[in-house]
């Protein structure tokens, strides 16, 4: 079994901690994730090693809050998802590590400069249930694709169906799982894994559930209030930082 440097081997497991945190916790917060892999490794790499860690946070969060989850509403996204990750599939052929960050970036931060806009968003929401939800759902799995980033978009919509934090995290970890199941044969066609990381994440992957724990803490212990302003200042983040990359290189 051939491990990376014991360096990559500390960077990984602190991805595995946040891994757990975000997927227990605070699921809006996955496009950090690829950004802290990306650091390391060129971003379509980046995007296989994230995933790996993801669908074993993926199997952690369904079994602590699956039964939290708004079944409805995600049943009806099953079809724009499925069309957003086909279209992802096709955008990510194109996208070389240059300018997969930068595109990611611009998304997330349009996004959350739609913020103080929300309570006009929500009240046209309320009245295009139909296009929000499919809007929403194609964006996310092309967001999902290209760079693990479907967190922002779904952040945003389920803050617009107004759900508490429980159901917040409880539909995500459904909806998450899906659509990173479903990445699976595309990255595997287009050659985003790679045989060399394996070994090291399979030893680093038993840190997702301490993780995952921390973040469950984590959920019980912050107001409402101030989960929503960490998921859009940490959102916010996420996508200044890949931006900035672009440009300084």
């Amino acid at each position: 079994m051939t491990l990376l440097p014991t360096e990559s081997l500390m960077l990984l497991g602190l991805v595995a901690l946040f891994t757990g945190f975000i997927k227990g916790g605070v699921p809006a917060l996955g496009s950090l994730l690829t950004v802290m892999v990306a650091l390391l490794f060129p971003p379509r790499d980046a995007l296989g090693i994230t995933l790996m860690y993801l669908l074993v946070g993926d199997l952690i969060a369904v079994s602590l809050y699956w039964r939290l989850a708004h079944w409805q509403e995600l049943k009806k996204m099953v079809l724009p998802v499925l069309v957003g990750v086909g279209l992802g599939g096709v955008a990510l052929a194109f996208l070389d590590n240059d300018n997969l960050g930068l595109t990611l970036g611009l998304i997330v931060i349009v996004l959350v400069s739609l913020e103080p806009m929300r309570p006009r968003l929500n009240n046209w929401a309320l009245a295009h249930p139909v296009s929000v939800r499919a809007g929403s759902g194609i964006l996310a799995g092309v967001a999902t694709t290209i760079g693990n980033a479907a967190g922002p978009i779904l952040s945003l919509y389920f803050l617009l169906l107004k759900l508490d934090k429980l159901s917040f995290v409880g539909t995500g970890s459904i909806f998450f799982m899906f659509v990173n199941v479903s990445k699976i044969p595309i990255f595997m066609g287009q050659g985003i894994f790679h045989a060399e990381y394996f070994h090291s994440v399979a030893v680093t992957a038993p840190l997702v559930l301490v993780g995952a724990l921390g973040g469950r803490k984590f959920l019980q212990w912050v107001s409402q209030v101030w989960f929503n302003r960490i998921i859009l200042a940490f959102t916010a983040f996420a996508g200044i930082l890949l931006v900035v990359r672009y440009f300084t290189g």
